[in-house]
């Protein structure tokens, strides 16, 4: 019985650990989706600023909390983008879209990966509930 006990116990241990490092893998796979919905979204604007024949398109600048001003571009044909640790480069559009398309490969294989240790997660938990349940009626 005593030993039962124990098993028990530590049943539940592990199982709350387990949990903890779910609920962190779904946090982390909420912030790579978020981080790569952000890529998806400058890329589709790229891509549709290369569609616009106006050289001088209009566009609206956000100034915060959901207030904009209206702008215009200067030079449509390059664009600045971050590549990490606060640096930032110009690139042609294409050049751009190319770069943006490889960070979001980045983000899939990342969340691929996150998806799949909270599958494999989700079935120790699994297992786990099993073998207490088991423990119990037995």
């Amino acid at each position: 019985m005593a030993e039962r006990n124990e098993q028990l116990e530590r049943l539940a241990y592990e199982y709350q650990l387990l949990q903890a490092q779910a609920q962190l893998l779904a946090q982390n796979l909420d912030l790579l989706t978020m981080g790569r919905n952000e890529f998806q979204a400058v890329k589709e604007t790229l891509e549709g600023l290369k569609k616009t024949e106006d050289e001088r398109p209009e566009i609206l600048v956000p100034i915060g909390a959901g207030s904009f001003l209206r702008g215009v571009l200067i030079d449509k044909n390059n664009a600045i983008v971050s590549v990490g640790a606060g640096y930032a480069i110009e690139k042609s559009l294409d050049d751009a879209v190319e770069y943006l398309e490889a960070r979001i490969k980045e983000y899939d294989d990342a969340i691929a990966k996150t998806q799949e240790g909270l599958k494999n997660l989700e079935g120790r938990l699994q297992e786990l509930a099993q073998r207490a349940q088991q423990l119990q009626q037995g």
